[in-house]
């Protein structure tokens, strides 16, 4: 006998492509990227296969969907503070990632798995397009905070992997036992990713003049 459609998310109102990333970024925060199978998704929400592969071609497919809304939340954050003066808009884009990221552990894997992976994984190597105005904005960014004497000179690929990995690392180890970050644990993290934000940008023998 077929499984009940929808079962208790019979009164959602997403779609059933919505449903099945939000069921796969939930069984992929329990189980890791490695341990998200399709019949587990299909199970959660009480459809038969060939429900998920009218919307999706496969597992590959689901994971890329979740790398696009991750890179799509980058941009979403970071219009939130382009205006800002340079340093201030890469604290507060700092501000929103913390907060971003210690709310939903899903996204934190897969772009640990994405940075532990040499060529990176296709969930973001099917959608980095995205990232291109994102790269030239921040870049313009650091360049305008360098130029103004704020801070050092700063290549953009090195700001962005420093600043996901102290994020990142901090939250995937501090919620290794209970997948849970606690909001006392998110504003330390928050205090200590800023610090080292600042050191990033202004610490050593090339501190600019202020």
């Amino acid at each position: 006998m077929p499984p009940p459609k929808r079962n208790k998310y019979l009164s959602s109102s997403l779609s059933t492509r919505d449903l099945i990333v939000d069921v796969a970024e939930q069984l992929i925060a329990q189980h890791g990227v490695e341990g998200l199978k399709l019949k587990d998704i299909t199970k959660e929400i009480g459809i038969q296969l060939p429900s998920l592969y009218a919307h999706f071609a496969g597992r590959s497919a689901v994971l890329i969907e979740i790398g696009k809304r991750i890179l799509e939340g980058i941009i979403e954050d970071f219009d939130e503070i382009e205006n800002l003066p340079p340093r201030e808009a890469l604290r507060e884009h700092t501000r929103l990632m913390v907060q971003r990221y210690t709310t939903n552990r899903a996204h934190v894997l897969v772009l640990l798995a994405d940075l532990a992976a040499p060529q990176g994984i296709d969930a973001f190597n099917a959608n980095e397009a995205i990232l291109y105005p994102y790269y030239e904005r921040l870049t313009a960014v650091l360049e305008k905070g360098r130029e103004e004497g704020l801070f050092n000179k700063v290549e953009t690929e090195e700001f962005i992997a420093n600043r996901l990995g102290i994020i990142l690392v901090n939250i995937a180890f501090a919620s290794l036992k209970t997948g849970v970050f606690t909001e006392e644990q998110a504003a330390r993290l928050e205090i200590n990713a800023l610090a080292q934000i600042d050191s990033m940008l202004t610490d050593g023998d090339n501190r600019p003049n202020t």
